[in-house]
């Protein structure tokens, strides 16, 4: 392994083509790798090359191209359990990521072992890849599925959590490392715990593995699950590892080609594991890359990479506390790179918004995690994650935006050429309809020269909506499915409806103001007869937004018009 200390950080980020890069003018600061990372040159030319010079299926030719790829497909399967200390090469099932590993798992293992009345024992910070498949499980077998809470430092209650185990437990299933709180888990005393009493441990690897030194042997789970595309890889590829003895008990999952050793009419046998579990054409290329992301971790040093993301990560905890109104969410003594906060007065996406504005690229939201947010209290959080390629300087570029976003919005120039427009949310007047109130959108639009300045706009139009009163702030007032909290209040006034409306975002605020502006006071009949979803893309607001907002923006649109149906029938 390599001397880390003598690798500089110019060295490691000139691996990383995609940091050369600028965003909205400014050098991109990449601090989502929780979600996925960046990959290093390396990994990029070996898939490449593979289309290029290599590619053929596996496993059934018998020509040049397919043997060579066959040999290199199952030399990548030894690589990689050489990686994580398995005792041997079948244990080690290729899956299209943690997801799908997860997915397997409970799918033969849990049909196999688990029953009605039996028990699956988690954790409130699971990832929901780790969550929705059991909850599946124990609706379909008639099972339990109970989840043991953390404490407020994000840290798991483990007294309680070894506490929850009894003799109907059949599997405690859990993360390795927290993607929200970056909390490391003592999953090693778990595992004892948890053999002892004859229960079977997966754990979910997907932050584990890009971080941290493994070895299954010493380790001594039953299930892990990871993913390529958090550790330097190709996405679309992960493995499960499982004890050679579960796999060669297990029914296959998936059928089809390459998992079968004959196929009669009316039967078939299956192939030896873990060929039996890999149904179909497999991601060649995702494998290849995936061990060439393993032997570019390999040649830095896992063990280093580690020391040296401590220290970042301590440094990035200091730096941080030094912004005015700013809560770290999850403080465990033992992380790995991940830090999750809030800013006093700011809704997460808002902040989010802001960074990006000025290339810093982090995560908000719940980020899969809505058990754990609602036992915070907490809506979500924004989420800085940290790769081999980020240095202090990151860290530095990103709480002098922090410091700058809690000092108050951020004067935006507007337009270049003409001045521009003023957003009021005044109510508009009813002689106007829905189409005159469009054409005066669209030529305030028009002002701006592109979608950044359109964007602005519409945080402006959130900023101006009025506040909603509290005592309208009801669960029945809710708006279902938006990625911020969304409330919408209607009454009908001499034969017209009117609007209240609020979020805590403000471009979720901006989006619904922008909907009140065209409907509030208007007919009900008239609302019911315009096309809404086209009217909000001839105003172009779904280019405004991004592809989970427009979700929330359909449920917006859905409310609206019920509101207007129920007040066409008073």
């Amino acid at each position: 392994m390599s001397d880390l200390t003598a690798i500089s950080d110019t060295r490691i980020r000139e691996d990383f083509p995609t940091l050369r890069q600028e965003v909205y003018g400014h050098p991109l600061v990449y601090l989502d790798s929780a979600a996925s990372s960046l990959k290093p040159q390396c990994v990029i030319d070996c898939l490449a090359n593979y289309y290029t010079n290599e590619h053929s299926n596996v496993h059934r030719g018998v020509h040049y191209l397919s043997q060579r790829a066959t040999e290199r497909y199952e030399t990548s399967r030894q690589r990689l359990a050489q990686f994580i200390g398995s005792p041997s090469e079948r244990s080690i099932v290729f899956t299209r990521g943690t997801t799908e590993a997860i997915n397997l798992v409970a799918s033969t293992f849990g049909d196999k072992t688990i029953g009605p009345g039996d028990e699956i024992l988690t954790t409130v910070m699971e990832h929901h890849s780790n969550l929705v498949p059991w909850q599946l499980l124990a609706q379909k077998r008639g099972a339990r599925l109970r989840v043991s809470d953390v404490l407020p430092d994000g840290t798991l209650d483990l007294d309680a959590f070894v506490d929850r185990m009894n003799d109907r437990t059949r599997l405690v299933t859990l993360g390795h490392v927290s993607n929200s709180l970056g909390t490391l888990n003592p999953v090693e005393q778990i595992i004892e715990e948890a053999h002892t009493r004859g229960i079977a441990v997966l754990l979910d690897g997907a932050q584990g593995f890009p971080h941290l030194p493994l070895n299954m042997e010493a380790l001594d789970c039953d299930f892990y699950c990871a993913s390529s595309h958090k550790a330097y890889g190709p996405t679309g590829i992960g493995f499960l590892y499982a004890r050679e003895t579960i796999l060669d008990q297990l029914p296959p999952w998936h059928g089809g080609g390459d998992m079968i050793e004959e196929v009669h009419r009316t039967s078939s046998t299956w192939a030896d594991i873990p060929h039996k579990f890999e149904a179909g054409t497999p991601n060649i290329a995702g494998v290849l890359g995936m061990a060439a992301a393993i032997d570019y971790m390999d040649s830095i040093g896992l063990e280093s990479l580690r020391v040296r993301e401590k220290s970042l990560l301590h440094y990035a905890h200091l730096q941080v506390g030094t912004v005015p109104g700013l809560r770290i969410v999850g403080t465990s003594p033992e992380k790995v790179g991940v830090i999750s906060f809030l800013l006093e007065g700011k809704h997460p996406y808002d902040v989010g918004y802001a960074l990006d504005q000025t290339g810093i690229a982090v995560r908000t939201g719940h980020h899969c995690t809505m058990p754990l947010m609602e036992h915070l209290g907490i809506p979500g959080t924004v989420r800085a994650s940290l790769g081999a390629y980020n240095t202090k300087q990151d860290i530095d570029t990103l709480v002098t935006r922090l410091k700058e976003i809690a000092a108050g919005p951020r004067s935006h120039a507007g337009p270049t050429t003409v001045d521009a427009p003023t957003c009021k949310n005044d109510i508009p007047s009813n002689e106007e309809t829905i189409q005159s109130r469009k054409s005066a959108i669209l030529e305030d639009m028009e002002l701006f020269e592109d979608a950044d300045g359109r964007r602005e706009y519409l945080i402006e139009l959130g900023e101006e909506l009025p506040s909603m009163k509290t005592s309208l702030k009801t669960e029945a007032n809710r708006i279902h499915g938006c990625l911020a909290m969304v409330w919408l209040h209607s009454t009908v006034r001499d034969g017209r409806i009117y609007f209240e409306a609020d979020s805590d975002a403000l471009i979720t605020r901006g989006m619904i103001a922008l909907l009140i502006r065209l409907t509030n006071g208007q007919p009900p009949r008239s609302i019911l007869e315009t096309d809404l979803v086209a009217l909000i893309h001839d105003v172009g607001l779904p280019s405004l937004i991004t592809a989970r907002r427009k979700n929330g923006l359909n449920r917006m649109l859905e409310r609206i018009h019920r509101e207007a149906l129920m007040a066409e029938s008073i």
